[in-house]
């Protein structure tokens, strides 16, 4: 009998994404016993109405307003435990689209074939084919991506982009939810994964199951000082409660002040590649942002440091 499979899908103001996902997700996958839960994260257009109306067998949950990733996706675990009660939850981006009608099936093999298994992601990639993610490794003070692979190859990985992150019951009932010191968004995946670890669990990477993320490739995502504050905060958050003292430090006081000066001209490039940076114009303002995440987390570092915060437990 197939696992009971939970499928959170976030949305924010991308409706016409929302509705090729869904319908990519409901024709192209071969797997039977799985129920949608839809979070409309305050959607100015109403995606719920959209939802409810096309896609009739959908549970959909409204917020009044934007409550960022880690917040809105613990609602719908928590309503899914509540009315469906799952063995796995899937956490899935409003913005994907399914080519591989078995990729589930193949998710849902890998994490029954051992109980230490907690989290499982697929390969990612763009809609041109290239490879987006299939996660990396925390190594000194480094996120690093796994860039090559054996093809149908499963990966032991730290973490990786929760865009697809399928998570068992059981971790969740030892750990909890997304931590939600980390809204509205970044670095939340990376921190759940590795606080699986912590609890004894490993993260599998099944590269023979595929999907496409219609992430944009632009290097810059942080437009605005309030997305570049959320950048340094989260950051200095993760570093804190994640690397050890000296790497903590060289990150947050020596790596962060650099991306606060410079920005990268290619994403995939070495970060010793010097020729790949550029002086931002709005270093000093940067800079005070920076200060102020510092602030933030000095006043805030016994919830940084509590590993068994009990908002976060949701069942």
């Amino acid at each position: 009998m197939e696992k009971k499979v939970a499928i959170i899908i976030l949305t924010h103001n991308q409706k016409k994404m929302l509705e090729e996902t869904l319908d990519s997700l409901i024709s192209k996958t071969n797997y039977k016993n799985y129920k949608i839960f839809l979070v409309d994260n305050g959607s100015k257009d109403r995606h719920d109405k959209m939802v409810s109306k096309k896609f009739p067998k959908v549970d959909v949950i409204r917020n009044e307003k934007n409550l960022g990733f880690s917040k809105a996706n613990n609602i719908g675990i928590k309503k899914a435990f509540k009315i469906y009660n799952p063995n796995y939850f899937l956490l899935l981006n409003d913005d994907m689209e399914i080519n591989d009608k078995n990729w589930l099936k193949k998710m849902i093999k890998v994490g029954e074939s051992d109980k230490k298994i907690g989290i499982l992601g697929c390969q990612q990639v763009y809609p041109d084919g290239i490879l987006q993610d299939i996660g990396g490794y925390l190594k000194g003070w480094e996120l690093t991506k796994i860039l090559k692979f054996k093809k149908g190859e499963i990966l032991d990985v730290d973490q990786f982009m929760g865009s697809c992150m399928l998570i068992k019951k059981e971790l969740i009932k030892k750990i909890g939810g997304l931590d939600e010191i980390f809204t509205p968004f970044l670095l939340e995946d990376s921190d759940y994964c590795l606080r699986a670890k912590k609890a004894g669990y490993s993260i599998k990477i099944v590269t023979d199951a595929k999907i496409i993320h219609k992430k944009s490739k632009t290097v810059d995502a942080f437009t605005n000082r309030k997305h570049m504050f959320v950048r340094f905060k989260n950051d200095v958050v993760f570093s804190i409660r994640h690397l050890t003292t000296k790497n903590a430090l060289f990150r947050i006081f020596v790596y962060l002040p650099l991306v606060a000066i410079f920005k990268k001209k290619k994403d995939q490039e070495d970060i010793k590649n010097i020729k790949n940076f550029r002086f931002r114009k709005e270093a000093i303002v940067n800079l005070f942002l920076l200060l102020a995440a510092y602030f933030f987390s000095l006043i805030n570092l016994i919830k940084i440091l509590n590993k068994n915060d009990k908002k976060n437990m949701l069942y």
